[in-house]
């Protein structure tokens, strides 16, 4: 089972830890879900375990293979040192990776979906950039040489993936204990002001950032601003994946020569030339009838994903590829919904020439 793979079976935490952030969010008077953008960060993290499904089966059989062939030396069975081993190691992998994340411009066109959202909470959580494992293997490719292998890597990968869902919330808190990430320092990760942009890199222990001086604390003064420079340009988490490489080959073809365009790929993050681009309407601004036969179809989505990610063992890849097409263009069609796209807003809103028309559930895309 790929890293991707125990999602689904985590969909009960995942509703309860919503409800509980849901709860402490309306007795503290702060803001709650934002319909739209959770549906896109929803979305998001369901395409990634599309994604999952043909990509994770290949880097877990690369990293055992690699475990089996350059380890330099094996555990007893039953010891628990490569666990915990695993555990740290995977962390400080993930620290370097995160960091080159934001630091090199065709990684951040991928980390940078996370971003995207200008909110705060679980859900931001499963919002992922389907391709990032393509640049992490040669972080975690040392973890072989000390012989961590595939049940150590995946139990560590388990546990950093759990505790970062954790961690992404405005109003949740939980103590640190010296060396932990809690929601209060990551959710600063996420902001694009100063002092807070690209900084607080780690996953679980807040003690990378310490050391190598990438830590900041809140300053009082100082409110987060959640998002990307680029802002939120759409509530569709599929279409969002493209977002920023869209950015990257605008940048491009602005300069001459390869080694110029090489690094505007290579090089840091950057809008400059970039015209400002239209943003997504505010869920505030969209219909409640509109919300109403998104959320209902939602449902009947991820159900459906569910009956396809859990069974995924009775399935050919033929199954899989025609299930998880389905599956991205129907998340992609309720979300251009959200967006206002003309080709799927006359789906559940009257045309000009039906305003006095009542509305009705949509009948196709």
């Amino acid at each position: 089972m790929e890293t991707s793979a125990y999602y689904p079976f985590g969909l009960p935490l995942y509703i309860l830890l919503l409800v509980v952030e849901w709860v402490v969010a309306r007795r503290r008077g702060r803001p709650t879900l934002s319909f739209a953008p959770s549906v896109s960060n929803v979305s998001s993290g369901v395409g990634s375990v599309v994604m999952g499904l043909f990509l994770g089966p290949m880097w877990l059989a690369l990293y055992a293979w690699g475990a089996q062939t350059f380890a330099l030396f094996h555990w007893r069975d039953g010891s628990f040192i490569p666990y915990v081993l695993a555990l740290v190691l995977a962390d400080l992998a993930h620290y370097w990776n995160h960091r080159m994340d934001h630091r090199v411009a065709a990684c951040w066109a991928i980390h940078g979906v996370h971003h995207q959202s200008e909110e705060m909470n679980f859900t931001t959580g499963m919002r992922h950039g389907w391709f990032s494992d393509f640049f992490s293997i040669p972080f975690y490719a040392p973890l072989t040489l000390v012989g961590i292998e595939l049940r150590h890597f995946f139990f560590a990968t388990v546990i950093l993936s759990l505790h970062a869902l954790c961690t992404h919330s405005a109003v949740i808190k939980f103590p640190s204990f010296g060396v932990l990430v809690t929601p209060q320092s990551h959710s600063l990760h996420h902001a694009k002001n100063a002092p807070y942009a690209d900084r607080n890199f780690a996953v679980m222990f807040s003690v990378w950032d310490r050391l190598l001086g990438t830590y900041v604390a809140l300053d009082p003064r100082i409110l987060p601003v959640y998002g990307t420079t680029r802002g939120y340009p759409t509530h569709d988490g599929v279409r969002a994946q493209w977002v920023l490489w869209a950015d990257l080959f605008a940048r491009a073809r602005l300069v001459a020569g390869l080694p110029a365009k090489a690094v505007v790929f290579l090089g840091r993050p950057s809008d400059t030339g970039l015209p400002r681009q239209p943003q997504a309407r505010a869920s505030r601004d969209i219909p409640r009838a509109t919300k109403v036969v998104v959320a209902a179809l939602l449902v009947l989505t991820l159900g459906s994903s569910l009956w396809v990610f859990v069974g995924r063992d009775r399935f050919g890849w033929s199954t899989w590829l025609v299930c998880g097409a389905l599956i991205l263009w129907t998340m992609s069609s309720l979300c251009g919904v959200l967006d206002g796209r003309r080709k799927l807003a006359a789906v559940v809103q009257p045309t000009d020439t039906m305003r006095s028309a009542p509305l009705r559930a949509p009948g196709g895309s």
